[in-house]
Formats: structure tokens, sequence, C-alpha cells
């Protein structure tokens, strides 16, 4: 009987430890798609983590959605530029 619950604590020891590793290093926000439209009135922004599949820039705009945006496309570009000369 003892050993079942310490094969049994030891297991669930493993699972939890496995998954807190985890976590931490799946990203935690990635788009799966760009958006098709400009944004306009955009307040900040910031680029997706390097673990996703898709490369791309997340605008924030003045009511608070987030959009992902294609970091290639000129908009895209001239929203960044816009922000950071703000700064």
């Amino acid at each position: 009987m003892f050993a079942a619950r310490t094969v049994l604590l030891l297991t669930l020891l493993l699972t939890f430890s496995l998954h807190h590793i985890t976590a931490h290093t799946l990203p935690r926000e990635c788009c799966d798609r760009y958006a098709r439209k400009t944004v306009q009135h955009v307040k900040s922004f910031y680029k997706t983590p390097q673990g996703c599949h898709l490369s791309a820039v997340v605008l924030v705009a003045a009511s608070g959605d987030k959009v992902c945006a294609n970091p290639k496309k000129p908009w895209v570009k001239r929203a960044i530029e816009k922000l950071q000369r703000k700064k």
C-alpha cells in the first residue's frame, strides 16, 4: 500500500512539474492570421513571441481592441514609426 501511494504521489508531482515547465516555454499570445483592414487610432503595439508560427505585430486601438497585423505591410510600419516618434 505504501509503495502504491509513493508511486501515485511521484506521478502527480511529475505531471504538475511538466505542466508548469511547458506553460513557461509556450508563447502566451500568437496570431493565426493578419487583419485585412487598416487600424485607425493605434495607441500601442507589441510583437508576438518568437515561438509563434506567424510573425505578427499586435496593434492596440484606442478602443482597446487588439488586432494582428503583418509587420511587413507599409501601413503597419507607418503606425509603428508614428508611435515611436511620440515616445
